[in-house]
């Protein structure tokens, strides 16, 4: 059959096209840039990119073998076991054993053998940091009497002491860190109604779980929505924000939607803001400033119905809404159980009591993770890969946040959740019960926000610096003003003192009028009639400039 004369044509610009691409990297890189380009091109044709990945997987479990001998793998790859947290508490015994063990399998930098990763030797001055770090590191808090560390307290404290100064930037000369990490994120995983195929990273807090979330999605866009120019991530304006500091770093935009009169997120509206550039959704769980939860069950129908991911930012109740639970709360899903959620974050360094400096990010599949790892070849010193933002991980906050899951176990975090939600229910009835104040919406767990109510003849911010006379710290906040109170254990016992303050310096500040423009009171009061957000932004960063000045 003849070739029509337009598709030769066709055919003839695009064979040169593609010849003169082929010469022009050859000129200017030579053979091996030559050799980039055809495998670039290759990689368009159809099942060729699939076979180049199920080829380097397999070269990958090879390596695995050869490097790393003592982690299991079958001829799928390694081989894979959902970890939960312990069902009751490990000994302080059993935990130091495991230590010694696991401790064992590592690099013994002192032999002077590696030439990388840890600069520091077993000497005076590492016993002075170990000192120093034991005065300035605060107690998990998960017993009541943090001034008196107990057992388990001094279990993480010497897992952390033992493993202070490893790096996880290399897994391969220190596995055991890298057992550590993949056992935490595994138990966490299942704690959130994961599977095995459930995978993700220790970070040094929630911030930088948060960070990596929307890095790993905007460059998952980049290659699955290559027509969101301008991606966005919807949330509502509730949201923490560390989700604006991830957006201003890598080139997003956050669209909040407003909240319902309850202060819930309003998911309609939510709906609206949803476009062609939207590459992720957010919900919490709960929010932070009223603790409130988002409904996640909602916008995973919207996350499936727009073919969109859906993180749940829990960093804050990931260690107390699954327990809470458990005691019978009412808590709607918001976890893995919710099909269209594709990662959650969860702070060990909250709620789950191990050491400041540690959470965790999980993804529900390696497909996903996958755009959260950095990998570079072209460096001189190596090729390199980094699965979070940090170079450098320390040890010791891997190893505390692994001993602190299975000291506590699942009864320590059942029966602290108990008390806690006890504590916060005396709280909150006891503001209810002053005339003027309130509570905003319906909390879900241990945090709640104090607000004025609108007859009541209280300036909430007033109540606060009054509050600060009585030794109390409060949190303010705006939008509408409340006062934020986390519930922790040294909160215990202490309930009936917060609500005599409280009630005390309510009627002080009833009425009094003139307080709304002294001390804190006056400055969020001024702040609040500044009508451009970027004035009040340089305030901020003037502010802030000033603390940290020598």
């Amino acid at each position: 059959m003849e070739v029509p004369f337009a598709l030769e044509v066709i055919e003839h610009v695009i064979f040169s096209v593609f010849l003169a691409m082929l010469i022009r990297a050859y000129i200017l890189y030579g053979i091996r840039g030559l050799a980039k380009e055809l495998v670039k091109l290759l990689r368009l044709m159809p099942g060729v990119d699939t076979l180049i990945r199920f080829i380097l997987a397999r070269e990958v479990q090879t390596f695995m073998k050869k490097v790393s001998p003592a982690s299991p793998t079958s001829e799928d790859g390694p081989v894979k076991e959902a970890i939960q947290i312990p069902a009751q508490g490990m000994g302080s015994e059993e935990l130091l054993k495991d230590m010694e063990e696991l401790k064992a399998l590592e690099t013994v930098t002192e032999d002077g053998k590696v030439f990388a990763y840890v600069y520091t030797m077993e000497n005076d001055l590492t016993r002075t940091l170990r000192k120093a770090f034991d005065m300035f590191n605060d107690p998990t808090g998960y017993d009541a009497d943090s001034r008196r560390p107990s057992a388990r307290e001094n279990v993480v404290n010497q897992f952390a002491h033992t493993f202070l100064h490893e790096n996880a930037l290399s897994p391969m000369v220190f596995p055991a860190l890298r057992k550590m990490e993949t056992e935490v994120v595994s138990m966490v995983a299942s704690m959130m109604h994961g599977d095995s195929n459930c995978c993700g990273s220790l970070t040094s807090g929630g911030t930088e779980s948060i960070l990596m979330a929307v890095k790993c999605y905007r460059d998952r866009a980049r290659q699955m929505i290559p027509n969101a120019t301008a991606p966005e991530i919807v949330a509502s304006i509730t949201v923490h924000p560390a989700f604006e500091k991830a957006a201003e770093y890598f080139g997003l935009t956050v669209v909040h939607a407003p909240l319902n009169a309850d202060f819930t997120m309003n998911v309609s509206e939510l709906e609206k803001l949803i476009s062609s550039n939207t590459v992720l959704l957010v919900a919490s769980a709960p929010q932070y400033p009223h603790g409130l939860m988002d409904p996640v069950e909602e916008v995973g129908r919207l996350a499936e119905k727009h073919n969109i991911p859906l993180h749940v930012d829990a960093c804050f109740g990931g260690f107390m809404l699954p327990w809470v639970e458990k005691l019978g709360y009412p808590v709607a899903p918001f976890d893995f159980r919710v099909p269209g959620v594709t990662s959650i974050s969860a702070d060990v360094h909250k709620y789950g009591f191990g050491l400041k400096g540690s959470s965790v990010l999980v993804y529900r599949s390696a497909e996903i993770r996958r755009y959260q790892i950095f990998a570079y070849s072209g460096w001189p010193g190596g090729l390199f890969g980094s699965p979070s933002f940090a170079g450098t991980r320390p040890g010791a906050y891997i190893a505390a946040s692994w001993a602190a899951l299975r000291s506590i176990g699942q009864d320590g975090y059942l029966s602290k959740a108990e008390q806690l939600m006890k504590t916060t229910s005396t709280m909150i009835a006891g503001v209810k019960s002053i005339p003027g104040l309130d509570v905003v919406g319906k909390p879900a767990m241990t945090a709640f926000a104090v607000m004025a109510t609108k007859d009541g003849g209280i300036d909430i911010l007033a109540l606060a610096d009054a509050m600060e006379t009585k030794d109390w710290h409060i949190e303010r906040q705006q939008l509408p003003s409340s006062l934020h109170c986390t519930i922790m254990p040294h909160h215990i016992g202490r309930e009936q003192t917060f609500i005599t303050d409280m009630t005390d310096c309510a009627d002080t500040v009833r009425g009094q009028t003139s307080l709304s423009s002294q001390g804190t009171a006056g400055m969020y009061g001024m702040v609040a009639k500044i009508p451009d957000s970027a004035v009040v932004d340089e305030f901020i960063l003037q502010f802030f400039d000033q603390v940290y000045r020598q």
